[in-house]
C-alpha cells in the first residue's frame, strides 16, 4: 500500500512549491506557478507535501486526471521548470 499527501488546494500546492524550491522564487503568476495551479485546482494535478516527504516535492495526477490532460500538464511543467531554470542562472550570473 502507498499512501501518498497532496494537495489539490491552490493555496497549499503554491506554499509545498515554495517548501521546496525556496530559491526558485515561486509566485502564483502566468508565467511561473499558475498553469500547475490552474490543474491542481481542477484537481487534475496535486502536490505532495514536501515536509511528509523528505523535503522531495512531486507533482502526481489528480483524480480527475485523464490522458487528453497530457498536453496541458506538459505546457504547464514547461513553464514552471523555463521560470526556475532562469532564476537559477540569475543567481549564477
Amino acid at each position: 500500500m502507498l499512501i501518498q499527501f497532496a494537495t489539490c488546494g491552490r493555496r497549499e500546492a503554491l506554499g509545498f512549491l515554495q517548501r521546496a524550491c525556496p530559491a526558485g522564487k515561486i509566485a502564483d503568476t502566468a508565467e511561473c506557478a499558475s498553469p500547475i495551479l490552474d490543474l491542481v485546482e481542477k484537481d487534475i494535478l496535486r502536490v505532495q507535501d514536501p515536509m511528509m516527504h523528505g523535503s522531495r516535492i512531486a507533482i502526481i495526477a489528480g483524480k480527475k486526471y485523464g490522458d487528453e490532460h497530457d498536453a496541458s500538464v506538459k505546457s504547464a511543467v514547461k513553464v514552471l521548470t523555463d521560470h526556475i531554470a532562469s532564476v537559477k542562472k540569475q543567481v549564477t550570473a
